[in-house]
């Protein structure tokens, strides 16, 4: 991030002596920087002093202040509530608390209440002052920039999953509706629109969840999950969706104990599209898919071989090489990049090799836990 230049400084403080002792290490400092001819951490281009807090919350309003350094005892508001008001005020400001308690719980519970950070008045330099400044603004600006990004994503996950699922379900209706009243090659233009809006509906889907993950700053929370429960009911669902036109065979799915794996909810949408795209990506009139289960005393491995046309070269290439980049993962196809980012996200793995004759075996490799207290 470049370096904040220009910078209105707004210095809330009652102690006239304490706000002309930060003017003058402000100004020391920066004079310092300039006769060692190096660029200043900071150009604090004008700092402005009040008193009260009625007085900065004004201030704040009007805008063009850059960053606030924030006196907790003044005549008219003492305490964390200054920084509350202050905060509230003006949430997009970076706030620096100046405390003359040497007690970092009184910073830290600052923190808590939306400061960016807190000096020690008895302890303050001018680089100090400087280095607080700027961080507390990149911060800031790194806050804003994940705020921006979430709500776009959040925009983004309301087109795909309500306006575009919504015209793509219309779509589905009206080539239902037209089945069966054309013949030839009309008929076969139905049937590709057909299948074309069902898979458009298929990555609204895989996209809205993938943007879940992405959205959730905290990442995946991971926790014990019986992995034969989650196959079970995803073969249940891969039947029904292919009503008797599938060959599915299980290998070591028939424990009757639960195995337990570090996982999330979000396993379902692993295996629903690794299965999915092992039944629907065939040349066989009977797609032909064997699931296995091996368990080994610390990892779980999932096994899931087809016969089809599976995932290509390229895209088995792109899995294994460690260096890969995240666009290239992004190339890999957005189905397959939900599965490695909700399995990077809890410590799985998948590798995929090639099935002999022809086909894909999806391997999905788990860490086996206990469960919670």
């Amino acid at each position: 991030m470049d370096t904040p230049a220009g910078v209105s400084l707004l210095l809330v403080e009652d102690n006239p002596d304490d706000a002309r002792y930060v003017r003058r290490l402000l100004h020391e400092y920066q004079a310092d920087v300039g006769l060692e001819d190096t660029e200043p951490l900071l150009d604090i281009e004008e700092v402005v002093h009040v008193d009260r807090l009625t007085t900065a919350l004004e201030g704040a309003h009007t805008g063009g202040v850059d960053v606030i350094l924030l006196d907790l005892m003044l005549p008219d508001s003492t305490g964390l509530e200054t920084v509350e008001a202050m905060v509230e005020a003006a949430p997009a400001t970076p706030v620096v608390v100046l405390t003359g308690q040497n007690d970092g719980n009184v910073g830290v519970e600052a923190i808590r209440r939306g400061a960016q950070d807190y000096l020690v008045k008895g302890s303050i330099t001018g680089e100090l002052i400087h280095r607080t400044v700027r961080y507390a603004i990149e911060r800031a600006e790194t806050h804003r920039q994940l705020r921006d990004r979430n709500d776009r994503l959040a925009l983004l996950n309301r087109l795909i999953r309500t306006d575009i699922r919504t015209d793509v379900n219309m779509i589905v209706g009206w080539s239902d509706q037209l089945k069966g009243r054309f013949g030839g090659d009309e008929e076969t233009i139905v049937d590709a629109i057909l299948q074309a809006a069902h898979h458009g509906l298929e990555l609204t889907d895989t996209a809205g969840e993938l943007m879940d993950v992405i959205a959730d700053d905290d990442g995946i929370a991971s926790s014990p999950c019986d992995v034969t429960s989650v196959l079970e009911r995803e073969l249940e669902h891969l039947e029904r969706e292919f009503d008797g036109e599938l060959e599915l065979s299980r290998d070591g799915l028939d424990t009757d104990e639960a195995v337990l794996v570090s996982g999330t909810p979000m396993l379902d949408s692993v295996f629903r599209h690794l299965l999915t795209n092992a039944a629907t990506h065939t040349d066989r009139d009977r797609p032909r898919i064997a699931v296995g289960l091996e368990e080994r005393p610390d990892t779980v491995s999932v096994t899931i071989a087809d016969e089809g046309v599976g995932f290509s070269a390229a895209q088995r290439a792109t899995l294994a090489d460690p260096d890969r980049s995240p666009e290239d993962r992004i190339g890999m196809g957005v189905g397959l990049y939900l599965v490695t980012t909700v399995l990077d996200e809890i410590g799985g793995d998948l590798t995929l090799e090639e099935n002999h004759p022809q086909g894909t075996v999806a391997t999905v490799t788990l860490d086996r836990t206990t469960p919670l207290e």
